[in-house]
């Protein structure tokens, strides 16, 4: 009886396994999350809300794609261009969060402008750092007077008057600034008078205030300054805050410390959530309105402030447009100015039309505030 050979079995060339396509589906997810952020950019929160959060969580995912190139490499699969070639795309984000060098100008005092922006937090007014509130703000002063800046752009400023002072006459004495334009929220009130603050060491030709439709509390301020022969138009924001409560905080503690309920990290969440998206929904309008401003001025322009949204935000992306950002310009390292936060919250700002030339740039890591006061030079162009 004849015998029959079984012919070998053909190798399938080509075919993923089980765990390769797994991953694959989770890279592509993650490649989807990443194309979301840079939608975050372009698309207002007033229109897809959901893609502001992208844009928060855009450092994290960008490292979860940065993990999938080195992994296909490591297996030699050609799947690492997936990855690769989105991260390649948005490659102007990862700029405005980490510079590997600085400005190569050498910084020259001559027709040149200090500009300090500073989040000074109440000046500790309820003694948040656990310190005598009078000791804090004696050191934000003492930190103002050695920066010695032309221009001083506070938010969150408080003006003292409460407690029968004028911290504003305090700063000007200190550090020589012989024009200042202040306005303040309740200053008619027998409520807390706080607000935003511009010093300068030039004359303050003309002032004005920009009031959003759907807030009370933030607001803009501009003021043209003379230097020289040349105008400049300085301006100084605070956009919505996400207005955290200590109920929140408390929440977070609470998952932290891994005793919350099922039912308590839902309602807190839920909580924390509506919050966050309310703040992206009201900073899109208010900061319409700036860019509006900015494109309408007669002078160059020098932007200071608190956004409360990252550099990869709706909010961020409608003042690029018109101005640069000092950090992408003469920045190093980790651009982080939330004290308290996330390592890479860059939150505040200062910009700058081209006409002006930045030469330096950098961060004070003092954390006398929840924020680090940013210092820019300028040079004016000939």
């Amino acid at each position: 009886m004849a015998t029959t050979k079984k012919k070998p079995a053909k190798k399938t060339k080509g075919r993923m396994s089980l765990a390769t396509k797994l991953m694959v589906v989770i890279n592509i997810f993650f490649i989807g999350l990443l194309v979301s952020s840079y939608l975050s950019l372009y698309v207002s929160p007033t229109k897809f809300w959901p893609l502001a959060f992208a844009g928060l969580a855009y450092p994290l995912i960008l490292l979860c794609n940065l993990f999938f190139v080195l992994f296909w490499l490591v297996f030699l699969k050609k799947y690492f261009l997936l990855s690769l070639i989105t991260i390649l795309l948005g490659y102007n984000q990862i700029k405005s969060y980490i510079k590997f060098s600085g400005s190569e100008r050498k910084l020259s005092f001559e027709n040149s402008i200090k500009v300090m922006s500073y989040n000074v937090r109440l000046f500790d007014l309820y003694n948040w750092r656990n310190e005598s509130g009078k000791s804090t703000r004696a050191a934000i002063f003492d930190l103002i007077d050695s920066e010695s800046s032309d221009i001083l752009c506070l938010q969150e400023y408080y003006s003292g008057a409460g407690k029968h002072a004028d911290f504003a006459d305090t700063i000007s004495k200190k550090s020589g600034y012989k024009y200042r334009y202040v306005e303040l929220i309740n200053k008619e009130a027998k409520g807390l008078p706080y607000g935003l603050a511009i010093f300068s060491k030039y004359p303050i030709l003309h002032t004005q205030k920009l009031s959003f439709p759907n807030s009370n509390v933030n607001f803009c301020q501009s003021c043209d300054v003379l230097i020289g022969k040349d105008t400049i138009r300085i301006m100084n924001l605070h956009l919505e805050s996400v207005k955290f409560g200590k109920e929140d905080y408390n929440f977070v503690s609470e998952i932290t410390a891994t005793s919350a309920t099922n039912d308590k990290i839902k309602k807190g969440s839920l909580a924390i959530f509506g919050k966050m998206k309310n703040a992206y929904i009201k900073r899109a309008v208010q900061i319409e309105t700036v860019a509006e401003f900015i494109r309408n001025s007669p002078y160059p322009v020098i932007f200071t402030g608190d956004f409360n949204d990252t550099p990869v935000s709706y909010s961020y992306r409608q003042v690029a447009n018109e101005l640069d950002d000092t950090f992408v310009d003469a920045g190093k390292g980790l651009g982080q100015t939330h004290a308290q936060m996330l390592p890479m919250l860059r939150i505040d700002y200062i910009f700058h039309s081209k006409k002006l030339q930045t030469i330096d740039h950098k961060t004070i890591n003092k954390d006398y505030s929840d924020h680090f006061p940013i210092v820019a030079r300028f040079e004016l162009s000939e």
